[in-house]
């Protein structure tokens, strides 16, 4: 819903209270954030030599370095019940603004350091691979962090101009007089949904790894003149994006713009995938734009062949698996490996993004299954009768969203067990055909061994039984049996 706003220009007197409030809030709160050892709280600068581990304290956030006004601190911030990560914190709100992407999430305990010597590195060596995350700089003296949050690396040679800093590398948030471009990327802690400038548009993205990627939704500023844009969000409570010359090409607009009070905005990319703009009302954090306006049109709302009933929302299952929904993972059917595969058709299914997605227009839905079929690297296609266009999914199929009857899907489901299963069913059954024929073989020689020997026996007995019966009887008895 949109925020009221009552306060404009003319009632700023009335601000000095919550100012007042504001400035006690955020002091009672640092009150409660352990500093390092070593560190005060009034630390705003930190410069070479410099080294910190976490402190057996139970907190949340371990503090290391702050700006000049106390809103923002940087330092260790606790993930989980053993594992941390370097992180820029909103005090007010305890909300991390950024965060740093280590290979691995360090442990909260005395094998983790953190040093600078012109370089802030984050080493922890009860890991195998040693230094987790690294600025990468050189040449830097002394680290400091400004009041937009912005942690940088400075040379005493050239303070104006930053060695490293974080707002080059945003995590999954970008802070108002941020820059963003086509060389940065706002993306989720599991690095499976990504904002990206692309072109002459802003997209977001579902990573698969590899060439697999949905981009379920987009926005292209109407006044972009090149390919090359960068968005910046403003105090006042939009998105501008301006192209290379900086001139305007669009603002993109929140709810809380245009309502005479600057504050600090922030553009978040939620861990759903959807995309939220937040204003701070120095008590919270006020949703005031949404990219994704129906749940249904976020991918991964349900799983991997997952069905959502908009409105609600609600998830079923368009296959079922052995947990909930069956699970895809990356890859195509081009090798023989992963060749094998099974088909649902669903009538009634459709995406929201589907304007976005590859297509060909068709005669029949029929025509539209035979495209997917025969290409290997499609898992899916949907056939919209109203139009005769087919829109082919060239990754593994996410969440579809029930519609009405103008949409037939057609989706490709590997074989329970892995890939391949008919390959390796063929080999199987060779295989045991050829056991099946050794093994009669064998036991017709068995058999054939058992009759000759046993007749073998029979025949020694009956000669034996001849000898005895004629040992028996005298020569002459013989003899005159003749006559």
């Amino acid at each position: 819903m949109p925020i009221n706003y009552k306060m404009t220009i003319t009632e700023k007197k009335g601000s000095q209270l919550s100012y007042a409030f504001f400035v006690f809030y955020t002091l009672a709160i640092q009150a409660f954030i352990h500093p390092a050892a070593g560190t005060s709280i009034e630390t705003t600068e930190i410069r070479k030599g410099f080294s910190a581990t976490p402190g057996h304290v139970n907190s949340e956030f371990q503090y290391l370095l702050a700006d000049p006004t106390g809103l923002f601190a940087f330092g260790f911030m606790r993930v989980g019940p053993t594992k941390l990560n370097l992180a820029v914190v909103h005090l007010p709100s305890s909300l991390p603004v950024w965060s740093a992407i280590p290979s691995n999430l360090a442990n909260w305990g005395l094998s983790t350091t953190l040093s600078f010597d012109g370089n802030l590195v984050l080493t922890d060596k009860s890991i195998h691979d040693g230094v987790l995350w690294s600025s990468n700089s050189t040449g830097g003296d002394f680290l400091v962090l400004r009041n937009t949050s912005n942690l940088q690396i400075l040379s005493s040679s050239d303070e104006n101009s930053a060695v490293w800093q974080s707002f080059d590398h945003p995590s999954d948030t970008l802070v108002q007089g941020q820059n963003f471009t086509s060389m940065t990327s706002l993306t989720t802690p599991d690095s499976r949904y990504a904002l990206r400038i692309i072109g002459t548009h802003i997209g977001l993205y579902m990573e698969f790894g590899g060439r697999h990627e949905i981009n379920y939704w987009r926005h292209s500023p109407f006044g972009a003149k090149g390919a090359i844009i960068y968005g910046i969000v403003q105090p006042l409570g939009f998105f501008g994006f301006y192209n290379a010359d900086s001139s305007k090409a669009e603002l993109l607009p929140f709810d809380s713009f245009d309502r005479g009070y600057l504050g600090l905005h922030r553009v978040t990319i939620q861990n759903d995938g959807n995309l939220h703009a937040y204003f701070w009302d120095n008590n919270k954090w006020d949703l005031v734009y949404t990219a994704v306006t129906e749940p249904c049109g976020l991918p991964g709302i349900c799983g991997a062949y997952g069905l959502c009933l908009p409105g609600k929302p609600s998830c079923f299952c368009m296959v079922n698996g052995t947990d909930g929904c069956l699970q895809t993972d990356s890859g195509d059917f081009c090798s023989k490996e992963y060749n094998d595969f099974s088909v649902v058709r669903r009538s009634g299914v459709t995406v929201e993004y589907n304007e976005l997605m590859l297509s060909a227009r068709v005669q029949s839905l029929a025509e539209c299954e035979k495209i997917c079929e025969r290409n290997c690297t499609c898992w899916g296609a949907l056939f919209s009768k109203t139009t005769n266009v087919c829109y082919l999914m060239d990754y593994p199929i996410q969440t579809v969203e029930a519609s009405g009857d103008t949409h037939q899907g057609y989706f490709k489901v590997r074989q329970q067990g892995g890939g391949g299963s008919a390959e390796r069913h063929r080999t199987a059954t060779a295989v045991s055909v050829i056991f099946t024929l050794v093994f009669a073989g064998f036991a017709l020689y068995g058999g054939y061994w058992c009759w000759d020997k046993r007749r073998s026996n029979l025949l020694r007995l009956q000669l034996a039984g001849s000898s005895q019966e004629m040992t028996q009887t005298p020569f002459k008895d013989l003899r005159s049996m003749n006559t």
